[in-house]
């Protein structure tokens, strides 16, 4: 009886030495991803910084700071600064799913406090999906951007009114927007452009921040026709065709799996479902749970439940 006891005690370290083990790799991955961007971030900057030696010493200065704010005016869309408010909020809401989860399978409110930890990670996971999710936006708002700039080419207006009137037609269509991102993007630019600063320093500056590889290769392929006198109406129209058929193809994707996804959730939902069920129909077979051989098979699933939804969104997540 000892050594069931000493197994079943050796289990249950084990089993929270991988849940240890797990959060400190998030949080590990977490740091990598912030310096990689960071430093990609510094190389596109020291690039930039010998094509226009006069402005080597200001952008120096901005390269030092890893906030995530790029200029004080406008954010870096790598990174996502989220208010204590926010944190609070999904951290609570987590907790909440969790403990409920937790009661469901263990029914005992010290296990379900205990489960109800995990929700302090996720808002570290929606900060991602967030930005993300705002990478999304602003690819579709800076087509739209193209779309409009390349109209006014057309009607044989010079680049710079081009971007004005781009601003005064997006305006429009997105004035009830709260994220519209490419009207404050359009809005400093035109600023800048005021100052007697060239078009390919915004752009550049804007690829930085926006992490999105269609902008910097838009931005070093309107550098290079402005210094080589190239057809900017063809590469502006090119550009937001391409750009328009890869977000037509991400959502025809998006479109076929969605019912996957949907598929996804369900049979996460189920086992949890299923074991509320018992418990309530009959709580005299659920009752061995209560032992601690119970405990350990509740944890295997729950353990097994969330890999099997992480390698789902893993499989799902398909990049255009």
């Amino acid at each position: 009886m000892s050594s069931t006891i000493i197994i079943l005690i050796a289990t249950l370290l084990v089993i929270a030495t991988i849940f240890v083990i797990v959060i400190l790799v998030v949080k590990r991955k977490n740091q990598y991803e912030y310096e990689v961007i960071e430093e990609e971030t510094e190389e596109l900057i020291e690039n930039n910084n010998d094509d226009k030696k006069e402005k080597k010493k200001p952008k120096k200065e901005k390269k030092k700071s890893k906030k995530p704010e790029w200029n004080g005016l406008l954010p870096n869309y790598s990174f996502y600064d989220m208010k204590f408010q926010e944190y609070i909020m999904w951290s609570l809401l987590a907790m909440a799913v969790c403990f409920g989860v937790g009661y469901i399978f263990y029914y005992s409110i010290p296990w379900a406090i205990a489960i109800s930890l995990i929700g302090f990670i996720y808002p570290k996971f929606k900060k991602k999906n967030i930005i993300r999710q705002r990478k999304s936006k602003l690819l579709v708002q800076f087509k739209e951007a193209l779309y409009a700039i390349s109209s006014s080419l057309t009607a044989g207006k010079a680049v710079p009114m081009a971007f004005k009137d781009s601003y005064n037609d997006l305006k429009i269509i997105y004035e009830e927007d709260k994220e519209c991102f490419i009207l404050e993007e359009l809005q400093y630019i035109i600023r800048r452009i005021d100052r007697n600063e060239t078009i390919e320093e915004s752009l550049e500056d804007l690829a930085v921040r926006s992490g999105l590889e269609d902008v910097e290769t838009f931005a070093d392929i309107f550098t290079s026709c402005t210094r080589t006198g190239g057809n900017l109406k063809e590469v502006i129209r090119n550009s937001s065709q391409i750009i328009g058929d890869k977000i037509e193809i991400k959502q025809e994707i998006e479109t076929l799996i969605a019912g996957k996804k949907f598929e996804a959730k369900v049979l996460s939902i189920i086992p949890i479902a299923l074991v509320l069920f018992l418990r309530v129909s009959a709580p005299d077979f659920m009752a061995p749970l209560s032992s601690i051989s119970g405990r350990i098979a509740c944890t295997a699933a729950l353990i097994v439940i969330l890999i099997a939804n992480f390698i789902a969104k893993k499989i799902m997540n398909i990049e255009v």
